[in-house]
């Protein structure tokens, strides 16, 4: 499709103010706010995504916006964009470069477009619906890998996987997985989408961190699954995620349903 094509485009060129905007306060010592959520916010995670919601309503006037620091507007209309300035705010923090900015677009509630930026390590990421997955002039693919004791996973926090009470799953991952890793947030699945590991096992986020994950991850010829769901019937808002090449994640899937 054409229009979405050029919809990327334009995402890219409205990724380039907020990135910049991201950057000038990374590895400095930005004031953090503690969120009624008790997550952390800074400066740069509110005026990031007020640069993408202008830029989106002026390109866009008839489109909804679900964003994570300004909330949803008009999310029930057919296109609605999800942003999240900076996912990763924790690592930002803390001046680890795996942080990432995130947008996606839906129609009638499912993606078909998304983008991984990670400024500090200069690489973007996008898919559009039937036109792949790219980074650069690179196209990604998911990893070949399919039996778990050979997979190398990643994995959110552990305690995210406390609060979700998800311990007996993470458990399981160590015991049978060839080698599990805590690579959190939209930086561990895009490397699953990039085939870098095996998979990614994300007990907890939001839809505006996941959308982009689901596109991409299609489009790079994987699966993008909830924890105990299928893939044909994925839910953005359920708050659980798994990534990586079908067989793979359906070997995953049924530890997930494991008493």
């Amino acid at each position: 499709m054409k229009f979405l094509l050029e919809t990327k485009d334009s995402v890219l060129s409205w990724l380039k103010p907020a990135n910049r905007e991201v950057l000038k306060h990374f590895r400095t010592n930005v004031a953090v706010e503690t969120k009624a959520d008790q997550s952390p916010v800074t400066i740069a995670d509110k005026n990031a995504e007020e640069i993408l919601r202008r830029r989106i309503g002026r390109a866009f006037p008839e489109h909804g916006i679900i964003g994570e620091e300004f909330g949803p507007e008009e999310e029930q209309r057919e296109w609605v964009w999800t942003v999240d300035p900076i996912d990763g705010t924790r690592s930002y923090i803390r001046g680890l470069p795996l942080f990432s900015t995130l947008i996606a677009l839906l129609h009638r509630g499912k993606p078909v477009l998304g983008v991984i930026s990670l400024p500090a390590l200069g690489e973007t990421a996008w898919a559009v619906k039937n036109h792949g997955a790219w980074l650069g002039q690179e196209r990604l693919h998911v990893s070949k890998h399919t039996r778990i004791a050979e997979a190398t996973l990643a994995t959110g926090d552990v305690y995210c996987f406390r609060e979700k009470r998800q311990m007996r799953l993470l458990n399981r991952l160590h015991r049978d997985a060839g080698l599990v890793r805590t690579y959190p947030d939209a930086f561990g699945h895009l490397m699953a989408i990039r085939g870098i590991v095996d998979a990614m096992v994300d007990p907890w986020a939001f839809i505006w961190d996941f959308a982009p994950c689901q596109i991409l991850a299609e489009e790079a010829g994987g699966a993008f699954t909830n924890f105990k769901g299928n893939s044909n019937r994925v839910d953005l808002k359920q708050g659980t995620a798994l990534v990586g090449n079908k067989k793979l994640v359906k070997e995953i899937n049924r530890l997930t349903k494991k008493p």
